[in-house]
């Protein structure tokens, strides 16, 4: 009988090696861009990737747009903002889209970063927000490869009946370049805009919120490229690259002194409390999709054929009150490769505040927090500044 201890380690040690389906033919297939992997803010990373549910101003920006309108219960002014700024390392792993094909990611640049600004006047709120990455790779048969991506989005959102209901839309704005560093040519340069949606709904008086958001199926063309997309270096360029469809539904319960869903009159709720949070994320199929780093080793690893799903659960609480947070949770990341078996994540985090101040005769107080993520063959790290709320 295996133990849940000794569950989890085999969860995260065990893995079938990556199996190509055949070399790349023809130009009938896409790059699958799916990533499993929580990519998104501090407090989202440390709670194992659960946040449509407590998204909150500038927290949870990524995955639900109405957080734009969502107010912390002291904010009560007509005029609130909010920001954050989070860096990244998602380099510490060799296998960052669980595709069973080993990098190495030491042999150059490998970070993130996430940034928001978001601005809240009366029942209006709006946001602008801009992600981006840069990895560079190396695979088994040698390949060097460098990946840079980056994201921008534009969010409105309006709340309703005193902040009961929520709902809020991006305009998502983004690019994806891979290139081969020792020739200077760009495989992939593809670029498109889409939009996403979301919605809050959160009981006054009440400890429960629940939480909504969908974006669509984005598809970008590889229409001009810079050499013959039937032979260029050698490789068969695909189609398209495609962001398959999202859709999530999320809860999260408050167990503290006063009801969460209600404005509290002080500048700061400095009380013990605990939030437990869950998310359901369903993600969409990809027609011949093939994996970044199968097309970099000129097969074809059939990617994302099937609708897939993730479970992620957190927790919070506020240790030291007004002073010291901590966090953690974990989420299953669905296997997208026929071949591949899907993984455990196991996830923590921390706020500590470090300054209070006066800006416009308001007090703020700003937070330093760490969060980390970790699974079979991945690891990321996260610093952040931003408001203590």
């Amino acid at each position: 009988m295996i133990r849940p201890a000794g569950l989890i380690l085999l969860l995260f040690a065990v893995a079938r090696p990556a199996r190509a389906n055949g070399p790349i033919t023809d130009r009938n297939y896409g790059i699958d861009a799916y990533r499993g992997a929580a990519v998104d803010d501090y407090r989202v990373i440390g709670m194992g990737g659960a946040s449509l549910a407590t998204a909150e101003g500038a927290v949870g920006l990524l995955a639900n747009p109405a957080a734009a309108a969502s107010r912390p219960a002291t904010a009560s002014s007509w005029f609130y903002w909010d920001f954050l700024l989070d860096l990244y390392t998602p380099g510490l792993g060799v296998d960052s889209d669980n595709s069973g094909i080993p990098q190495d990611q030491m042999i150059g640049k490998a970070g993130a970063g996430n940034a928001g600004l978001v601005g809240m006047f009366g029942a209006w709120g709006t946001a602008v927000t801009v992600t981006g990455q840069v990895r560079d790779f190396s695979l088994p048969n040698g390949t060097r490869a460098s990946l840079s991506a980056a994201m921008g989005r534009l969010t409105l959102a309006r709340s309703f009946a005193e902040g009961e209901w929520t709902f809020g839309a991006s305009l998502l704005v983004g690019g994806l370049t891979l290139k081969l560093p020792s020739s200077g040519v760009d495989l992939v340069n593809v670029a498109n805009w889409s939009v996403e949606a979301g919605a809050l709904w959160q009981p006054r008086e009440q400890n429960v919120r629940f939480g909504v958001s969908f974006r669509p199926r984005i598809q970008a063309r590889l229409d001009g490229t810079a050499c013959d997309p039937n032979n260029c270096l050698g490789y068969i360029l695909p189609q398209r690259v495609e962001f398959p469809w999202t859709a999530g539904a999320g809860i999260a319960v408050r167990l503290g002194g006063t009801p969460w869903n209600q404005t509290v009159a002080s500048d700061f709720r400095d009380e013990k409390s605990v939030i437990l949070a869950a998310d359901l994320i369903v993600t969409g199929p990809v027609t011949n999709g093939d994996g970044f780093d199968a097309f970099l080793e000129k097969q074809m690893q059939q990617s994302g054929a099937t609708t897939s799903a993730s479970v992620r659960v957190g927790a919070e609480y506020e240790w030291i009150p007004g002073r010291l947070r901590v966090r953690g949770g974990a989420y299953w990341e669905p296997p997208r490769f026929d071949d591949v078996t899907g993984r455990l994540h196991v996830t923590a985090g921390f706020d500590v505040r470090v300054w209070s101040f006066s800006l416009w005769s308001s007090p703020y107080r700003l937070r330093v927090s760490l969060a980390g993520d970790g699974a079979r063959r991945y690891g990321n790290t996260l610093l952040s500044i931003g408001f203590w709320h």
